[in-house]
């Protein structure tokens, strides 16, 4: 099944949503952004997510800050991973100690093989593909062109993000098969968690992988 990431939450209610309908894995942004939480609101969601019998996987999410505070944060806000928007590097990564999403930002020129020639096959590293907008990291609400995604390794773990929302992701499921799916904007309504689109998008990713495992079925 294609792993959901919903990001930017910044309360109990709408992470508990989440773990209801099903989504694998929630994003708290400790980087500056709209959607920017603090590490003891952060706590408030893990202590309520802990006392349930299944939750999504905690991922907090930060641009160029020093190694040693992102370890801190994760360790005081037990986030199962930690996402790097910024521009840190190998050396950066291997400093964190828990497992990495690693950003990686689209410009409209960039080939399948420039972007394939910085995915790592790091161990537990998941790669976050989104839109390179100039003087932002990440959550833009913008989409790179998804035909690249035909043409890179099928075994790497590509979360795709950027531009996604209820009405276009089977599209991109459908077609591209991604690991994974991150959206953060596109289920929001006047800046704010929309509790109707993030079941709209959910749903949507699953009856899109539905009908992947009904295409298998009928081609075996």
């Amino acid at each position: 099944m294609t792993q959901i990431k919903i990001c930017g939450i910044t309360d109990v209610e709408t992470a508990d949503l989440c773990r209801r309908l099903g989504a694998d894995f929630i994003g708290l942004v400790f980087a500056d952004s709209a959607r920017q939480i603090t590490p003891e609101r952060a706590m408030l969601i893990t202590h309520h997510l802990l006392n349930q019998p299944r939750r999504p996987k905690l991922v907090g999410v930060f641009v160029n800050a020093p190694a040693y505070e992102v370890n801190r944060i994760a360790e005081y806000c037990r986030l199962d991973r930690v996402q790097l928007s910024g521009d840190e590097d190998e050396d950066y990564c291997r400093r964190m100690a828990r497992p990495v999403v690693r950003a990686l930002g689209v410009s409209h020129e960039a080939t399948a093989e420039e972007i394939e020639a910085r995915l790592t096959a790091g161990p537990q590293q998941i790669h976050l593909v989104d839109a390179r907008v100039s003087g932002r990291y990440g959550g833009s609400g913008e989409r790179f062109d998804w035909e690249l995604l035909a043409y890179l390794n099928p075994a790497l773990p590509v979360m795709v993000a950027g531009g996604l929302n209820p009405e276009n992701v089977g599209t991109l499921i459908s077609r591209y098969r991604p690991w994974g799916v991150d959206v953060s904007s596109g289920v929001e309504s006047h800046g704010h968690k929309d509790p109707a689109k993030i079941m709209a998008f959910i749903r949507a990713v699953r009856e899109a992988d539905s009908g992947l495992r009904g295409v298998n079925n009928a081609a075996r």
